[in-house]
Order: C-alpha cells, then structure tokens, then sequence
C-alpha cells in the first residue's frame, strides 16, 4: 500500500506539476497578450496625443495669424483716418487763408466747365457764408452774373445751380472723399510695404 501511496503521490505531483507548467505557459500567454495590448494601446494614444497637439498647435497658429491680421487691419484704419484727418485739417488752415480766394475762384471756373452750360445760363453759387466776398469777385472774374448764396453745409468749395437741374458740387472736402479709397489703399499698401 505504501507503494500505491507513492506512486499516487508521484502521479498527483507529475499531475500537479503539468498543470502548474501548463498554467505558467499560459499566464506567460496572457501577460505577453496584455503587454502587447498595452503597448499597441499606449502607441495609439501617443499618436492621438500627438495629433490633437498638432492640431492645437495648428489652431493657435491660425488663432494668431487672425489676431495679427485683426491688429493690423485697425492699426492700417488708424493710421488712413489720421491721413485724412490731418488732409481735412490743411483744407481747414486753407480757407481761413488769402490764396483760398485763388482756390475758390479754380473750383468755380471747374463747376462751370464741368456743367456744359453757358456761363449765362448759370443759376446761383453757393458757398459758404464766410466765402461770399470771396465768391463774388470770383464768380464777377468767370463772367457769371449768377446770384451768390450761402449755405452753412457748404464747405471748402460750391455748389453751382446750372441749366435744368443741374448741380455740381465741387469742394476740397468733396474732393478728398471721392479719392478716400484710392488713397486708403495706397496708405495701406505703404503700411504693408514697411511692415515685410
């Protein structure tokens, strides 16, 4: 019986052993598999953590390509409103000055050659109340017998009344704003140039 015993006691232990080396091969199977796993999970991580700061990156750079053109654009408003502001300044000085009367007196000859009426057909100038002196001998030098009236919204030039329904208007101030985005866009070109 102590032979039985033994050789059971053997059997059991090959038993035991084989079923401990097959669980040890098989834990050794899983513990690679989750390896693997981890490290294809972790890789895949890794390249979405690398994506979304590429993206990131991707976006701030745009976010601040924005922010400068924004900067830009108002500084480039900036600097074009204080060009004209400073032209609406020099018309300013301008009619406060003797040469305006020469000045006035070009615009005037202008609005009659631009109206294609005869001088005799010329109904009314109209400048401002602090012209009409100024206005009058100019408008006695073109030949116009024309009355010449005042209007405070008259500014910097006239306003010729001519024929049937024509009107021109020809001031400084008229003049710098018919030419704003012309200029604002060589203002601006010369901002760009300086800037690059």
């Amino acid at each position: 019986m102590a032979d039985l015993a033994a050789l059971l006691d053997r059997e059991a232990s090959a038993e035991i052993e084989g079923i401990l080396s097959e669980a040890r091969a098989r834990a050794s199977e899983i513990v690679a598999a989750a390896n693997e796993e981890a490290s294809t999970l972790l890789a895949g991580r890794r390249r979405s953590a690398e994506a979304q700061q590429r993206a990131a990156l991707v976006r701030a750079r745009s976010a601040a390509q924005l922010e400068s053109s924004s900067l830009t654009l108002r500084a480039q408003h900036a600097v074009i409103e204080e060009v004209f502001g400073e032209a609406e300044r020099e018309i300013d000085a301008l009619t406060g000055k003797n040469e305006y009367a020469d000045v006035l007196a070009k615009l005037i000859d202008e609005a009659v050659a631009g109206s294609g009426v005869e001088t005799a057909n010329v109904k009314a100038v109209v400048v401002n109340p602090g012209d009409q002196a100024a206005a009058t001998k100019a408008a006695k030098a073109a030949g116009l017998s024309a009355a010449v009236e005042t209007d405070e919204s008259v500014r910097g030039g006239l306003r010729l009344k001519a024929g049937e329904n024509v009107i021109i208007e020809n001031t400084l101030y008229g003049r710098l704003e018919s030419l704003r985005e012309e200029l604002a866009a060589e203002v601006a070109q010369v901002l760009l140039s300086k800037e690059g």
